[in-house]
């Protein structure tokens, strides 16, 4: 099965390192992406969804505590403020 990926926008300095460690690795810059792509991705696992609904739990227990102790403003309100006093 032959799936086709672009990518867009990619940082210059980005570009150049995966042109510089193909060139290492005596392969394509699609051959790198695609054995970087391959490593990062085959330990990579799913956490169960008990695990997700727990996590999911807590932090809503964490956004009330912050709630309640932040006068009911947002993360992004508090830091606005704290930027402005700077």
């Amino acid at each position: 099965m032959s799936t086709t990926l672009t990518i867009r926008n990619l940082a210059a300095p980005v570009k150049h390192r995966l042109r510089v460690c193909a060139a290492s690795h005596g392969r394509s810059m699609e051959a790198e992406a695609r054995e970087i792509l391959t490593l990062a991705l085959e330990g990579a696992q799913v956490a169960p969804p008990e695990l997700v609904s727990e996590m999911r739990k807590r932090l809503a227990a964490i956004r009330g505590t912050w709630k309640t102790h932040s006068g009911g403003k947002s993360s992004g309100e508090i830091m606005r403020e704290l930027r402005s006093d700077g």
